[in-house]
Order: structure tokens, then sequence, then C-alpha cells
């Protein structure tokens, strides 16, 4: 008897959700490096930061799958975020905020998991899918909304808190709409497979 094959699924799982997590955490690096000087990160590339997420939890089909993806970001996250707003940029009122980042990623994928075991089973995988991604899209909203409003000095006129917050319409369709496509694709993409 091979004792290996019992410990497999869980090698695997954890391997596959921590790749999608290294994808999500590419796609928010690049966000912030290259778009941020210019637009919103999260705005931007909303599609492929649901994309990673909704890829973990359609291919493993194991409760956590999306919570996991959001691992590397949160610890490695959490000291590029305090370095960059509290350090440098002394945006933030306190290290805090950079809890707050990155806890609200983890309860971004701990939602999208949520959503996915509970939503009823008579819906088709595919739309389930897509009202996951909807879920993450909304997440997405949610945690530099929290964020910014809680542990952030008040922001100009140009900054992204003045962006989701007086340009709601804009900012929450643009990240519900890319989630849901996002989970569309993440759903045909397993498909094909």
């Amino acid at each position: 008897m091979n004792t290996t094959q019992f410990a497999s699924p869980r090698r695997k799982f954890w391997k596959t959700a921590l790749l999608f997590g290294a994808m999500y955490f590419l796609v928010m690096s690049y966000g912030a490096f290259v778009i941020e000087p210019g637009d919103c990160q999260w705005v931007v590339p909303a599609y492929l930061m649901v994309l990673p997420v909704m890829l973990s939890i359609l291919t493993l089909q194991r409760f956590g799958a999306g919570t996991v993806v959001f691992l590397p970001y949160a610890l490695i996250g959490f000291f590029m975020v305090y370095y960059m707003d509290y350090v440098t940029l002394k945006t933030m009122l306190s290290v805090w905020g950079a809890v707050a980042w990155c806890l609200g990623g983890l309860l971004t994928g701990l939602a999208a998991d949520l959503a996915f075991r509970f939503f009823p089973p008579r819906i088709p995988e595919k739309w389930r899918s897509i009202l996951v991604g909807t879920v993450v899209g909304l997440g997405i909203y949610l945690t530099p909304l929290v964020a910014m409003t809680f542990f952030y000095i008040p922001q100009p006129p140009e900054s992204h808190y003045y962006l989701i917050t007086t340009r709601i319409v804009y900012s929450l369709s643009w990240l519900i709409v890319n989630g849901g496509f996002a989970g569309y694709t993440a759903y045909a993409i397993r498909k094909r497979v």
C-alpha cells in the first residue's frame, strides 16, 4: 500500500491554491507598480484579480480554495502596504490599515468559498461561477472602502477613496461585471480541461 496516496490530495490542494495565489499576487503587484501611477490599480485589472480566485475554487472544488489564494498577498503584501502607505507616503493612520487590507482579501476569499458552497445546487455551475465571481468583485470593492475609510488620513479628490465613494456606480459595477465575467471564464476553462 502506498502511503503517499493519502497525503497527495492535501499537497495538491495547497500547491494548486498557492499557485493561483501567486498569480493573484503578481496581478496586484503589476497593478501597484505599473498601473497605479496613472489609474486605480484594482479597477483596471479587476477581471485578472478575480480569475485566479475562481480558477482555484472551480479546480479544487474544496472549501478554502478561494481563501488560500489571498494568503501570499496577505503575508507578503502586508509588509509592502505597510512600508509604502505608512512609512513612505504617510497616508495610513496606523499599522492597522495594512492589517485591514490583508484581512479584507482573506475575507473576500472566505466569502467566495461560502458563496460557492451555499448557493443552491440547483443553480447550474455556469451561473454559480458567475455569481461567485460577482461576490469576489464585491469583496474587492469593499476591502479598499473599509481600509481607506477607517485607517487613512482624509484623501484629496484625485484619490482612490474619492473614486470608490463618489463614483460608486462606475467602480462597483465595474468590479461586479468583471467579477462575473471572470467567473464565467473560469467555468469555461474548467469545462475545456
